[in-house]
């Protein structure tokens, strides 16, 4: 049953749509692992940085570190929900979250052979059992044959109101426009790329979740995938 279709819960949608917060709550309640395809990615950007390649100057430098970067996805003996990443046998830092990696992984996303890549890696998962798997190309492209999709989205204006209160940052007018701005670009780039674009699935649960919960969410898609 490792590799059922049945095993893979897809959760995919814009930026700040709330994805890692509701694809974690439903691996718990699903008693599955729950996969971060962004940190994957976020991963990736982090080493490009270190190593002084600007991605959106240098994609080949990208490409370059893919044979000598070993992103490995560990299944956490603390919570059974959530994996942990290495390279090789280190831990990615929480570095990764910082807002020069957030700038920077756009560019690292759309290159071809990194989503190659990446997409290899993500398949490895199912692995592991049953999975929640969240990102922007996971029901469409990394495992399209999943009985349960969903693209979860919301208004930008709401997307970038929680992306500040999940910071902690007061939400003035000035910070709320800039991070409305910063998302739409982040939308366009991530809908345009030619490899593995933000898009829903023909079949997938389309939730808007301006007006909703994160429990209104979470049980909305465990009721579906019953």
């Amino acid at each position: 049953m490792k590799n059922s279709p049945n095993n893979q819960i897809t959760i995919d949608g814009p930026a700040a749509s709330g994805k890692s917060s509701i694809a974690k709550r439903v691996a718990e309640e699903k008693n599955a692992y729950c996969i971060n395809t962004g940190e994957m990615y976020r991963a990736l950007t982090w080493a490009t940085l270190k190593n002084n390649i600007d991605p959106k100057c240098d994609p080949a430098g990208v490409a370059s570190l893919l044979g000598e970067f070993n992103l490995r996805i560990i299944a956490n003996s603390q919570d059974i929900t959530t994996t942990l990443l290495y390279n090789d046998n280190s831990i990615i830092p929480e570095d990764i979250l910082s807002s020069h990696v957030t700038s920077q992984v756009s560019y690292v996303a759309i290159i071809p052979q990194v989503r190659d890549w990446m997409v290899n890696k993500q398949r490895e998962t199912k692995e592991l059992g049953l999975i929640v798997m969240e990102g922007r190309d996971i029901g469409t492209v990394v495992f399209p044959d999943a009985n349960y999709k969903f693209f979860l989205t919301a208004r930008p204006e709401e997307r970038a109101l929680r992306r500040l209160k999940q910071t902690g940052e007061h939400p003035t007018e000035l910070k709320l426009a800039t991070l409305v701005e910063s998302i739409i670009k982040r939308d366009k780039i991530d809908s345009e790329r030619e490899v593995g674009p933000l898009k829903p699935a023909v079949d997938a649960h389309i939730i808007d979740s301006t007006t909703l919960t994160i429990c209104d969410v979470v049980n909305k898609i465990v009721s579906i995938c019953k």
